[in-house]
């Protein structure tokens, strides 16, 4: 692969300088001789799409602990993936989609803005990519030979809008391109303060508009340098992290046919780059796009992917954001089919951001991704998932046979997007979820996806248990609860400590047969049974299936 010489930059790195211009190595460029043509390169390119991708791997390059060595490197993140189900790795290298730990000629190297005074998060990364850097390595070109070494693919996965420089805590992110073009920004700092958390405008002020012909330039030149400078298998275009590309999104409204257009045609652009590299090179170079779960929303958001895919300009699609890993399962289901009319493959999202309190365990994992292959997706894409240590899951998500057996959770969702972070709530697509208001003699229902036959995947001699437990907010003395399931009704609910006087949250656990649960969607409904005097609605605010063998 082309490696870059250090010597030049070296010095300027402990200055602190950015954006460097570097020579690649000819001496080191592949040889040219049996080049495929351009209709056998597009075959090849087709061809590796389909290839088996169990687990995709993405990597954000930010490491909390110290690397000065390539060996200390590799075993952060990447040596507990090799020798499991990850077939595939895409490596982001700048946070911030502007600075970068590989070693740009577009772009710019971190750390020009970290000082001492940084926070250590910050000064840990500078120095060591530096140190990497006086070594004449960077972390892409380790992770690429890593993979490579190991059987896997490597993408190189960039964040087209990512806002981290919004937080006051994490000064020194904001790139020289932002500082010194503010009119290419969607607004200032001061409005992280100004609006609420929520607001898309609050985080989403140092982000890049695309309608300007500038920023499309720049960030195509991003992705050329790397295709020419590292030996990596394809682009990710990482859109969901932060979904926004054009003004409208900042107030959450669709954008226009004309910004549609812009980026259908920048699309074009990039991959006419990467057909071109992918000629000089005698191999193809395929591009991935990470989206919003559903085409209307990618479309509203200026992403039109129906065309996209038709004009061939994706090789293959990853969805969501991982921060519902169980209501998901539908619209995983309805894009999946979406893709494979064009013969391209889908992957849907686990990301440990959402893999939290009740989704936290490892029982939570596999009910997700067993969800995920049951609604007919290619592969799982994992993200902010980083074990110190190999981690069975690496092991056990990257199919449904692994997985089968196994003890799982299944569950219907609790977010709410009116108060969800600003910056992803563009791309958020979560319907059946909760929270849900109750009202006495009405029942509310709710679907719950389980990716499996419980009962036909039990263990040789073992038997299924399920647990069905409810939590429901702002219940007093006096209520009770009934609960259905696939329209059979259950034994009553008891909850697990008496209700008060004063009204909260409680907890109830239900054991309903395991043949009650069907492979799909399971239809829950839950109902008030007792007239109620409090103004305010009971709450149902979680509901969670526990299906273990013994």
């Amino acid at each position: 692969m082309h490696k870059f010489h250090i010597a030049v930059i070296a010095a300027a790195l402990i200055l602190g300088g950015g954006g460097m211009m570097v020579q690649a190595d000819s001496s080191l460029t592949r040889a040219n001789a049996a080049q495929p043509g351009q209709a056998e390169l597009s075959q090849l390119r087709k061809q590796a799409a389909q290839r088996q991708r169990r687990i995709i791997y993405n990597d954000d390059g930010c490491h909390v602990r110290p690397y000065p060595t390539p060996e200390q490197f590799l075993g952060l993140r990447l040596k507990q993936v090799a020798d499991t189900q990850v077939d595939s790795v895409f490596y982001c290298t700048g946070v911030t989609g502007m600075f970068y730990g590989h070693r740009p000629r577009v772009g710019e190297f971190f750390g020009k803005y970290v000082t001492d005074e940084s926070p250590a998060y910050f000064r840990t990364i500078r120095d060591s990519i530096h140190a990497l850097a006086a070594l004449d390595t960077d972390q892409l070109t380790l992770a690429t030979d890593f993979c490579h070494d190991n059987g896997m693919e490597i993408f190189f996965s960039l964040r087209m809008n990512d806002i981290h420089e919004a937080f006051p805590q994490w000064p020194g992110l904001l790139s020289d391109f932002k500082r010194n073009h503010p009119e290419y920004r969607f607004g200032e700092p001061g409005d992280f303060h100004l609006y609420p958390r929520s607001d898309v405008r609050s985080t989403a002020w140092p982000a890049l508009d695309y309608a300007v012909p500038q920023v499309r330039q720049y960030v195509l030149g991003i992705f050329r340098d790397v295709c020419e400078g590292y030996d990596v298998d394809g682009i990710e275009l990482d859109w969901w992290r932060s979904p926004i590309a054009f003004r409208p999104t900042l107030t959450l409204e669709p954008v226009t046919p004309e910004q549609i257009a812009i980026m259908s045609d920048w699309m074009r652009q990039v991959r006419k780059m990467t057909e071109e590299i992918a000629a000089e090179r005698g191999r193809p170079l395929l591009i991935a796009v990470r989206l919003p779960m559903s085409v209307s929303r990618c479309r509203e958001l200026g992403f039109d992917i129906d065309s996209w895919l038709r004009d061939d300009l994706v090789d293959l699609v990853v969805v969501g954001g991982g921060y519902a890993p169980m209501a998901i399962a539908p619209e995983i289901h309805d894009m999946a089919e979406f893709t494979h009319q064009y013969d391209v493959p889908l992957y849907a999202c686990i990301s440990a951001s959402g893999m939290r309190q009740e989704y936290g365990s490892v029982e939570a994992w596999r009910g997700a991704a067993m969800n995920i292959w049951h609604a007919g997706a290619d592969g799982i894409y994992t993200f902010n998932f980083f074990p110190a240590q190999r981690d069975p899951r690496l092991s056990e998500l990257g199919s449904p046979q692994t997985l089968k057996g196994l003890n799982k959770i299944y569950g219907v969702d609790r977010i709410v997007p009116e108060t969800f972070e600003g910056d992803l709530r563009p791309g958020l697509v979560v319907p059946n979820r909760l929270p849900i208001d109750l009202e006495p003699d009405r029942w509310v229902a709710v679907r719950m996806p389980v990716g499996e036959d419980i009962v036909a995947n039990a263990p040789p001699g073992n038997t299924t248990n399920t647990r069905l437990r409810l939590q429901i907010s702002k219940l007093a003395q006096g209520d009770e609860v009934a609960v259905r399931l696939n329209g059979q009704t259950l034994p009553a609910a008891v909850p697990d400590k008496p209700l008060s006087a004063e009204p909260s949250a409680v907890w109830f656990e239900l054991q309903p047969a395991p043949q009650l649960f069907q492979a799909g969607q399971n239809l829950i409904e839950v109902q008030l049974t007792t007239p109620r005097a409090l103004e305010a609605p009971a709450t149902l605010e979680a509901l969670y299936l526990t299906v273990t063998y013994e």
